[in-house]
């Protein structure tokens, strides 16, 4: 009978240790910040802009001179912001009926509908 409850115990004792290394007993949001929606909207938050449709002869320059900033910002501050809004012009010329973002300010717009 001693063999018998020893092994039980045995078996008990093996069955939780493997269902903890497993599946885990700590709860998993213990891991994670709390507020998680709101750490992905963070993530999907862009600066203000407005969109333009570029005719020939426009140049970054004179889409800013067009555009100004609502808030004061240096040449190389707003250019960083438009190659962000537009990755794929880094190394080509604006084109003739293409659509581009022209950023406004350094403030942030929530994309998450809120």
């Amino acid at each position: 009978m001693r063999a018998l409850v020893l092994t039980a115990i045995i078996i008990i004792f093996a069955f939780v240790i493997k269902v903890d290394l497993t599946e885990g007993s700590l709860h998993l949001a213990a891991f994670y910040p709390k507020d998680t929606e709101n750490a992905i909207c963070d993530q999907q938050r862009e600066p203000s802009y407005i969109t333009v449709q570029t005719i020939p002869g426009d140049t970054i320059h004179s889409l800013f001179a067009l555009h100004p900033a609502k808030v004061p910002m240096t040449f190389p501050e707003r250019l960083q912001l438009f190659y962000e809004l537009n990755p794929h012009l880094q190394l080509q010329a604006l084109v003739p009926g293409e659509n581009i973002k022209l950023p406004l300010s350094f403030e942030f717009e929530n994309k998450c509908g809120k």
